[in-house]
């Protein structure tokens, strides 16, 4: 049997290895047999194929996917860049994964190289397929994420035409993200691609920019191309009003917003209305409080009882001189469940009072949010500044193929959000894909999902809904259908749950 220390030496030296990429990746020859072979005894690492491992935390459990996702990318870029060189360059739909930074993790990567070819089947039903391309091998590339891709207007060039009938929201994030049509002309011009030139203004004509499409059948017939459009997009609209977006996560936000309206209210019941007796309304969340408290702690995994909860809610809690009240994280939880609940409270009064919903949500999120966590300062286990603003490191979802956007997008995606709420007009959807998107962009490192129910709850009664309580009994079907909305973008089946929940609320 190993010793401890033969096993920490062991993982030094592997750590130093896949520092040097700043990754989790090593591959064989960065390691000695015998450190490999412990370390893959020892659970700390993985084997992705042949010859290629990750570096795991022992405990990680089978079949978890939320370390392989967040190294997905870092594995792409060094065994691409092992293998080929520079000599490789995704294909022109997998370029556009990196370029609209898709939060969904692909199931395959297709590769273009000089020489080479393979499929390579990846951990968790992904894989890598490599296909060799000397003629047609794209010379306009560049790198995102530290992966070689074709420019971006050299992918909205060669994206085959049922990538708009496929990815839609994708295509049109992507020709939105262009400034100006300069590149995209340079690449028609360059490849003689009159017929992706006829799609592109096509597609522009229908996303209403019309300026786009007329400068580039303009400067094209000038060069000589005269093409005649043709709408490469089957759906009846477009996502997005703007004929530009300030960076993809906005956008997304926005179009996926515009995408998922119908459904909300074409399965959600009709808002009842403001209450005629708002007092009776509070009196009912107050009552129903504890409930509440129980199912949405025990969600995240907190062990609480309705004992916990009222001795909590009656201040019969004090850490300065009860050391299990201090060091319980249950009990830190309950604490500042109830300590957010007092802050969402005055919020809903307001808005059935007539008040703004959206800007009342936005004006007192981030104060939920610190009085959930603010046990922590009082106790000593967080800093002030650990409370400021948005979270400041990616995360990454156990066993979801979603991953929330960077911590450098946050911002962007959660200005995005706010607009959106603000200009919702029916309060069913502000409640209904503001849970849902909240929990999308994940903007705080803890206490997403709590936040998400209270802004639910929050928007809720904008309609004049009850409270509603998503219960524990239901967590299973409750996370299972966030994650089939993530990967399968259809907002039936998460409005139907929240409609189901809110008739058997007490």
């Amino acid at each position: 049997m190993a010793t401890r220390e033969a096993i920490s030496a062991a993982l030094t030296r592997a750590k130093a290895a896949a520092d040097s990429q700043h990754a989790q990746i090593i591959y064989s020859a960065q390691l000695s047999r015998a450190d490999r072979e412990l370390l893959c005894a020892t659970g700390w690492l993985q084997e992705i194929i042949r010859g290629w491992y990750m570096l795991v935390r022992p405990d990680t459990a089978t079949g978890d996917t939320a370390a392989w996702y967040a190294n997905f990318w870092d594995f792409i870029r060094i065994y691409l860049a092992d293998r080929f060189h520079d000599d490789y360059c995704l294909s022109a739909e997998s370029s556009l994964d990196l370029h609209i930074e898709n939060p969904t993790i692909p199931q395959q990567v297709i590769v273009i190289t000089k020489e080479g070819t393979g499929f390579r089947e990846l951990m968790h039903a992904t894989s890598l397929m490599i296909y060799e391309n000397v003629k047609n091998f794209p010379e306009e590339t560049t790198k995102k994420q530290g992966v070689r891709v074709m420019s971006l207007p050299l992918a909205l060039c060669k994206i085959t035409p049922t990538y708009f009938h496929n990815y839609p929201r994708n295509a049109e994030l992507a020709l939105r993200m262009l400034q100006t049509p300069t590149g995209l002309i340079h690449s028609i011009m360059r490849y003689n691609l009159k017929t992706a030139a006829a799609r592109l203004i096509g597609a522009y004509q229908f996303l209403g920019d019309d300026s786009t499409a007329k400068e580039m059948s303009n400067t094209l017939s000038v060069l000589g191309i005269r093409v005649r459009p043709t709408n490469p997009f089957q759906r009846p609209a477009p996502l997005l009003k703007q004929s530009r977006i300030k960076s993809p996560y906005a956008g997304r936000i926005h179009a996926m917003w515009a995408e998922a309206r119908k459904s909300v209210i074409t399965y959600f019941p009709k808002p009842p209305g403001l209450p005629k007796n708002p007092e009776q309304y509070m009196h009912h969340i107050d009552e129903v409080y504890q409930y509440d408290a129980y199912n949405s702690l025990s969600i995240e995994g907190y062990h609480v009882t309705p004992e916990l909860i009222e001795r909590v809610k009656s201040d019969n809690w004090s850490p300065d001189t009860n050391e299990e009240d201090a060091s319980s994280r249950d009990a830190m939880a309950a604490r500042g469940y109830f300590d957010a609940f007092q802050t969402v409270k005055p919020c809903i009064k307001e808005i059935i009072h007539g008040g703004n919903a959206a800007q009342l949500v936005k004006e007192n999120l981030q104060v939920w949010y610190q009085k959930l966590f603010g046990v922590g300062l009082q106790v000593g286990t967080l800093l002030p500044r650990d409370l400021l603003g948005y979270r400041n490191d990616q995360v990454f979802i156990r066993n979801s193929i979603h991953a929330p956007p960077p911590k450098e997008a946050v911002l962007d995606a959660m200005e995005a959000f706010f607009e959106c709420l603000e200009e919702e007009t029916h309060p069913a959807v502000r409640a209904v894909l503001g849970h849902y998107f909240f929990v999308f962009i994940h903007p705080y490192m803890d206490g997403n999902g709590r936040i998400g129910r209270f802004l639910m709850n929050t928007l809720l009664a904008s309609g004049g809904y009850p409270w509603t309580v998503v219960r524990v009994d239901n967590r299973k079907k409750y996370i299972d259908t966030l994650e089939k909305t993530h990967m399968k973008f259809d907002m039936a089946p998460f409005t139907k749950f929240i409609a189901h929940e809110m008739a058997g609320s007490p």
